[in-house]
């Protein structure tokens, strides 16, 4: 089975790091599959296993061409001999007629339109319909997913598939001395608090900020993780108040050492598709705070101390919880590091693989 993988790798979140973790794990699952890989950054897929027979690279110069990479991408691939295309972020290249796998993380675009500018909505609201059409099977990444999709876009049930996320090797509870150098050389300051994911609308990073002002936590700072999506400029970041500091985009091994050193990770979404942060966050042993809706609670299960409300009171009084009972902490961590164990990107690969053959044979 030659498999063609369209993978967008250097735009930060959710979907390229899914891109770039199912990859791998593929090219390490025994069978008779072979991967051509069309991506934007070819050296992030350096070191993958033999599976892997080519990578085919295909600039992405500007964050807004993302709605033309497809089409690019099929153009690369137009004398390349492949039985199946899977594109794992969203849509699908309408012009190559081989069958085709789509992965769709979320509708946040079509709930929270405000995340997104303008171009993204436009490009998102008429390719992702159009690419789960076009597709002989849909994967999502969680049932909320699943009906969401079904239920928005008037999919039918049959032809989507749920293959949930996992937290990547390099998230895990072992703490080393390489740590403190790592938060050395940021200078972070202990202890903290941590919001890790991209700022933007929906994340109401806003919130937590100001519940965390709220507290007067003195010696207690409140780490801000991640990229910005561009043109959101929340007034927090144009002035950070007292006892904040952003950092902005991490490599992995910095964010899971940020991760294991933090006395709890507090991210206030409000639409999630799946939740890969707050897993991540668990299996290297963070205490987590969560909101209890969207595909969260199918994720997190009992691991995590839910949110009633996305509102600053509500935020504060978790935080106090958790960061004054070092027993709190304690169980939300053994919690934690079990729910994380549930999940795995060897299983990820294995039930893609599956997806694939019922595409091809239906």
């Amino acid at each position: 089975m030659r498999v063609a993988i369209g993978a967008i790798l250097g735009v930060r979140g959710g979907p390229a790091r899914y891109a770039r973790e199912l990859i791998r794990a593929l090219a390490e699952t025994p069978g008779s599959h072979e991967l051509t890989v069309v991506c934007d950054q070819a050296a992030m897929l350096d070191g993958v296993g033999q599976a892997v027979k080519e990578v085919i690279e295909i600039p992405l110069r500007r964050p807004w061409e993302q709605g033309l990479w497809e089409e690019r991408a099929a153009i690369a691939l137009r004398k390349k001999r492949v039985d199946l295309y899977h594109g794992t972020k969203g849509t699908l290249p309408l012009c190559r007629r081989v069958p085709k796998v789509v992965t769709v993380h979320d509708l946040a675009v079509f709930h929270q339109p405000k995340s997104f500018a303008w171009l993204q909505r436009l490009h998102q609201k008429t390719l992702v319909p159009l690419s789960v059409r076009i597709a002989r099977r849909v994967i999502t990444v969680s049932t909320h997913a699943r009906e969401d999709l079904c239920e928005t876009l008037g999919v039918s049930a049959t032809k989507v598939v749920v293959v949930p996320l996992a937290a990547g090797e390099v998230f895990r509870p072992d703490a080393s001395e390489r740590d403190k150098l790592i938060l050395q050389s940021l200078g972070v300051p202990s202890p903290y608090v941590l919001y890790a994911g991209t700022l933007q609308p929906r994340k109401h990073v806003e919130v937590l900020v100001e519940a965390y002002s709220r507290l007067n936590l003195g010696g207690v700072h409140l780490l801000l993780v991640g990229r910005r999506r561009p043109g959101y400029m929340p007034e927090f970041l144009q002035q950070l108040p007292a006892g904040v500091r952003y950092l902005g985009e991490v490599p992995d091994d910095v964010l899971a050492a940020l991760y294991r050193n933090a006395l709890a990770f507090c991210s206030p979404s409000g639409y999630e598709g799946f939740g890969l942060s707050f897993l991540e966050a668990m299996a290297c042993g963070c205490p987590v705070i969560a909101p209890r809706h969207t595909s969260i609670p199918e994720v997190l299960g009992p691991a995590a101390l839910y949110l009633p409300r996305l509102d600053a009171e509500a935020i504060a009084e978790a935080l106090q919880q958790v960061l004054s009972d070092p027993s709190v902490r304690a169980q939300l961590r053994k919690l934690g590091l079990e729910q994380a164990k549930r999940f795995s990107w060897s299983d990820t690969a294995r039930r893609t693989l599956t997806v694939y053959h019922e595409a091809l044979d239906a």
